[in-house]
């Protein structure tokens, strides 16, 4: 162990494989392999092999504790129950199959680009381009690891086998974050209490219906239907409900939620520590906003650690420097051309008023996250929770992106961390009668809250399922635009000397049925979207 007063020797004998630490268990290592496996197919695809191949090389490095010796006496956690596992695959499937992936039931609309985008990955030669934009080489600069498997697979069987593909990767990712959160439950609790569990997770959400009504009154109560989107109450900004995150944009929430997960399940040091930094980098992949989001609570894990135990064996740079080169790869890519996103701060933007601004910020906060992250504090002491909480009344200050994609992305793992505190809270802690008075509040406030999760599944049964178009191109899907948030202009910047030359993809003449939307036809037609 690392002592201040030592600091030579403590740097000589830095032992990055710490043999003396507990192991990682069956469902960490599954966890991160999900976590990790599209940024190996990324470096593959995507780099020249001169240059794909050491930072490969880095990536197996930093990954190593994956296969040390199996835990025996030493398991931070206990092991998956068999019921557990039942729990956890039966609802994530079911969340999964609501949530529209594969198109079985009625998709969201943001399905329509995401199919397009899965069509150009597996049709195309990696890594996708779009021809001259600008008078500059296009490339498709997003954060694809939720795609790769699945195209992988559609590379070899075909287009319709990658949403088959799809849908059971988004299922495995939702079963195993279902399972994180179980796992963490005392493994007497019986099979009813890991329901209401999983229940609970799926139904998570802040109180939306409660600010529609405050804010659009008898018009909102009148307009009101059923399966409608309630989340855009406040305007500007949006947390989203666990269910709304994995039926709109399962791509930028299952990194988050697994990360956040394995840190949740690991409060004492681990084999995981020496595997934040690669584990952040590989969530980057799968969504930059929701990694801003994650990065103040691996700090604050690291910082916790690093003090209780005194060591700094983390900062060796055999630890982070080479998931670091890694990283500043994926970092290079993913902000190719940034000029074409607007961003900037929300008080006062369009000339109103700061301090109207505020007032609204603080509704939305208040609803969305602070009475219930008070209500779970009252219970449960938790400083992960205050974080979560900081980090949400801050984020709506700063806007990034066409639909302030900052805000509703880089919230999911504070959200993801609400989640979980709250079944900690009603599950994880002893039940005695001075604490029965605040459970039963935050129980109440929970079950306001699910009137949003369930609009979204009445949504998914009440309206059609509309089939996948095989053909649509994204810029096709986008009625020949170049959507900023998927693709980028190629200049001279140096991640353009490690990136394959891009396959211009062929783009035919937009056909009616490859620009419209049935999903966002079916919505408005039936006054599903809300106010926004």
């Amino acid at each position: 162990m690392f002592s201040p007063l030592r600091p030579n020797a403590a740097l000589n004998s830095a032992i990055i494989s710490r043999p003396d630490l507990p192991s990682l268990d069956a469902l960490d290592r599954i966890t991160i392999a999900y976590l990790t496996l599209p940024l190996v197919i990324f470096l593959l695809g995507w780099l020249e092999i001169w240059a794909a191949l050491p930072l490969i090389a880095c990536l197996a490095y930093s990954l190593r504790p994956l296969i040390a010796p199996w835990p025996t006496g030493d398991r931070t956690q206990p092991p998956i129950t068999s019921a557990q596992l039942t729990v956890a695959v039966l609802v994530g499937c079911g969340w999964t199959i609501f949530g529209g992936t594969g198109h079985l039931v009625f998709a969201n609309f943001d399905w329509h680009i995401r199919d397009a985008v899965l069509h150009d990955l597996v049709t195309s030669t990696w890594p996708v381009g779009y021809g001259a934009l600008d008078g500059k080489e296009s490339i498709l600069r997003a954060p694809v690891a939720y795609f790769l498997p699945a195209a992988l697979v559609g590379k070899l069987t075909g287009l319709t086998f990658a949403h088959a593909a799809m849908a059971g990767w988004t299922a495995a990712g939702a079963i195993l974050f279902l399972l994180q959160v179980l796992s963490l439950i005392p493994s007497r609790a019986g099979i009813a209490v890991m329901v209401t569990v999983a229940a609970m997770v799926v139904l998570f959400s802040g109180l939306d219906i409660v600010g529609s009504i405050l804010n659009g009154g008898p018009r909102f109560i009148a307009n009101w239907h059923i399966g409608s989107h309630l989340e855009w109450w406040a305007g500007r900004y949006q947390y989203s409900s666990m269910t709304t995150q994995l039926f709109w944009v399962p791509n930028h929430a299952l990194g988050a939620w697994l990360t956040i997960g394995l840190l949740c399940r690991h409060k004492l040091a681990t084999h995981l520590d020496s595997m934040l930094l690669i584990i952040v980098v590989a969530a980057a992949l799968w969504s930059p906003l929701s990694a801003i989001g994650i990065v103040p609570f691996v700090l604050w894990d690291v910082i916790s650690r690093m003090a209780r135990q005194r060591s700094f064996s983390l900062f060796h740079p055999r630890v982070w420097a080479p998931a670091l080169l890694v990283g500043l790869v994926i970092a290079a890519y993913l902000t190719l051309d940034p000029s074409r996103i607007p961003k900037g701060w929300s008080l006062g933007e369009g000339g109103g008023s700061p301090a109207l601004d505020l007032l609204r910020q603080a509704q939305f906060f208040l609803l969305e996250a602070g009475f219930i992250g008070a209500a779970i504090l009252a219970i449960r002491r938790s400083s992960q929770v205050v974080l979560a909480l900081v980090i949400l009344a801050l984020l709506p200050f700063a806007y990034f992106g066409a639909g302030n994609d900052l805000v509703m992305r880089a919230s999911i793992p504070s959200l993801t961390l609400l989640a979980i505190g709250a079944c900690l809270a009603l599950f994880g802690e002893p039940l005695d009668k001075s604490g029965l008075g605040k459970k039963a509040v935050l129980g109440g406030l929970l079950l306001i809250g699910a009137v949003t999760p369930i609009e979204e599944f009445a949504r998914a049964i009440v309206l059609p399922a509309w089939p996948i178009n095989l053909q649509a191109t994204l810029v096709a899907a986008d009625c020949g635009r170049y959507p900023a948030n998927y693709v980028a202009r190629l200049g001279q910047e140096p991640i353009r000397y490690l990136l394959r030359s891009p396959h211009r993809l062929a783009l035919a003449p937009i056909r009616a049925q490859d620009c419209d939307n049935p999903a966002d036809t079916l919505m408005r037609k039936n006054g599903l979207l809300g106010p926004r």
